[in-house]
């Protein structure tokens, strides 16, 4: 750490990312028994925390640590994203084109000429692109960090990012994730109505207390964490809830957000397509795993039947997103766990620390 400081005190046109690339590839990393690692956006921002790094004591790392790759849900695209991968990355702009390629097969959706638009579409926002959309950047992301050698020894998706850790494992080919998400996402356009509510800082159980004057008209959407839910349903009666829950007696400590979906996910406004899904989906080729694959369905480690059929994934956008519950199915086998967030930005980390504790290592692909 002493001598890239002099290197950056010496020359003041080190470019970052020409550091980055020549510290992780161009150094033998067998040959030297430190490692540091240090999140920053600026060179000025290094060299700061490299002396701030200096004499500290050195901790010592786990041999045993578990790689968990995490896919996120919706709600985190945004147009421009992923440009620059695009740009620099031929690994991931050849898979993007791959995948835009398999989507053609079934539809006139191109992700490739999307994602590399200058202009925002109307459609942006519609489940039939935006999911394509996510997939794709999920799977080029997760093929980028395995090209580099960064392979996880589990997975697990968050609702509709389940499909890509389906395919990250080796369970679903590409061809069969892309007929998932096909099907998942247009079948998603033809329903509209209710909304989604995200609440924080309240224990789940509580929360439930609240609606049971509303059975069959909201319900937990998402077990995001012991302090974190989503809730899903009729528009007029999550504004209700949502009242209620700002005027009880932790209210001002709550964290209340509306979120900006065309519809209600994981509730009975997904009922009149559920056969519909079941049918166009039908039965999948299992392959064998090359990771541990964890479904946030059931919570659990993938069992048989999981992740390959129409039934699975019609569960998979009308039952509750069992997130916590899998996260600690995760965890389960004790080992030192490095979680990283894969998708075009940051959502999980809070919601896996308040599961796991504030010793969790939560890490994000892209920002």
């Amino acid at each position: 750490m002493e001598d890239t400081i002099k290197k950056l005190e010496a020359d003041e046109e080190v470019h970052l990312q020409s550091l980055c690339y020549t510290s992780a590839c161009r150094r033998s990393h067998q040959k030297h028994k430190f490692r540091k690692v240090i999140e920053i956006s600026y060179i000025t921002d290094l060299k700061e925390k490299l002396r701030a790094s200096v004499g500290k004591n050195v901790t010592p790392a786990s041999l045993d640590s578990k790689l968990v790759f995490v896919f996120c849900g919706n709600g985190l695209t945004y147009h421009g994203m992923c440009k620059q991968l695009l740009e620099k990355e031929p690994v991931f702009r050849e898979k993007i084109a791959e995948i835009s390629l398999c989507f053609q097969s079934l539809g006139s959706l191109n992700i490739l000429k999307t994602l590399e638009s200058e202009t925002e579409s109307s459609d942006f926002n519609n489940p039939d692109v935006i999911q394509p959309l996510l997939f794709a950047i999920q799977v080029g992301i997760s093929t980028l960090l395995k090209h580099w050698g960064v392979k996880p020894d589990a997975v697990l998706g968050h609702s509709v990012g389940e499909v890509a850790a389906a395919h990250c494992s080796g369970l679903l080919s590409l061809e069969d994730a892309v007929k998932v998400i096909y099907f998942r996402s247009t079948l998603q356009r033809k329903v509209t109505g209710g909304t989604m509510l995200v609440v924080s800082n309240m224990p789940v159980s509580e929360v439930s207390s609240f609606l049971l004057p509303y059975a069959g008209k909201v319900c937990v959407a998402a077990f995001n964490s012991p302090q974190s839910c989503t809730l899903s349903g009729d528009a007029s009666a999550i504004e209700n809830v949502q009242k209620e829950l700002s005027n009880s007696a932790i209210g001002p400590d709550l964290f209340l957000r509306l979120l900006d979906v065309p519809t209600a996910y994981h509730s009975h406004i997904m009922d009149p397509i559920l056969s519909d899904i079941e049918k166009a989906i039908g039965s999948l080729h299992m392959n064998e795993l090359n990771a541990e694959l964890f479904s946030t369905v059931t919570g659990k480690e993938v069992q048989q039947g999981d992740f390959c059929t129409g039934e699975y994934w019609a569960r998979n956008i009308r039952e509750p997103v069992a997130f916590e519950q899998a996260v600690r199915s995760v965890a389960k086998d004790k080992r030192s766990l490095v979680f990283v967030e894969i998708g075009p930005r940051r959502a999980l980390q809070r919601n896996i620390v308040e599961t796991l504790g504030n010793g969790t290592a939560v890490l994000a692909s892209h920002n």
